[in-house]
């Protein structure tokens, strides 16, 4: 591989620990989401995506969380969405899409101030709360959008609607957020040793 495109790739992806971490973050948002899929509002790709910005950060930041919907909104156009016309389901993805992209940069501006311990965790949680009601605000315009509105109804009717699926969704924020949270934080910070640098020894002087 070209070096520059090596050293692109290395500073993106960051080191073998880091790639590990992004992968299983992208396992447990997909695998999640899709056992999870009959039961409303319960799903792990927020927490995928909050964690991938603000503990693994660079390009995992948009890796994780488009990777998993690139995995599960085909499964879910075959299940929940299957009533739905071709134009609904894109215009829904596009808000579902921008919705998590947005949940994972504001976990990447929480980046620096993510270590293991229990004030982490906390943070994590507490700002899941307004992320995952500003994420059902933002869904639920696409709503509105692409189903209510041609239906005739208001988008005061979507959000008198989504209030039953929006404490779901806090509550599957409020359980997935600090259990998988704090895995991938304690991972991070202690499941592999810090790689030490190897020096080459240096060659002996040539003598005279």
């Amino acid at each position: 591989m070209n070096a520059r495109w090596k050293a692109a790739l290395d500073r993106g992806l960051g080191d073998k620990k880091t790639r590990m971490l992004g992968l299983l973050l992208i396992a447990v948002g997909a695998l999640g989401t899709i056992v999870m899929r009959n039961v409303a509002n319960f799903e792990t790709v927020f927490v995928a995506s909050l964690v991938a910005g603000s503990v693994l950060g660079r390009w995992w930041t948009v890796l994780v969380p488009m990777t998993i919907l690139v995995i599960v909104e085909p499964v879910l156009w075959g299940g929940p969405y299957a009533i739905y016309s071709s134009q609904v389901i894109l215009g829904l993805t596009f808000f579902i899409v921008t919705g998590f992209l947005f949940v994972g940069i504001v976990g990447r501006r929480l980046k620096p101030r993510i270590v293991f311990r229990v004030k982490s965790i906390a943070l994590l949680t507490t700002i899941s709360i307004p992320m995952t009601i500003a994420y059902d605000l933002w869904t639920d315009v696409g709503q509105y959008a692409f189903i209510a509105k041609p239906m005739g109804l208001t988008f005061w009717n979507v959000l008198e609607a989504q209030v039953p699926f929006t404490l779901y969704h806090l509550l599957s924020s409020l359980i997935f957020v600090p259990l998988f949270g704090s895995g991938i934080l304690m991972l991070h910070a202690l499941g592999w040793p810090q790689a030490e640098e190897q020096t080459a020894p240096s060659e002996p002087a040539e003598r005279e």
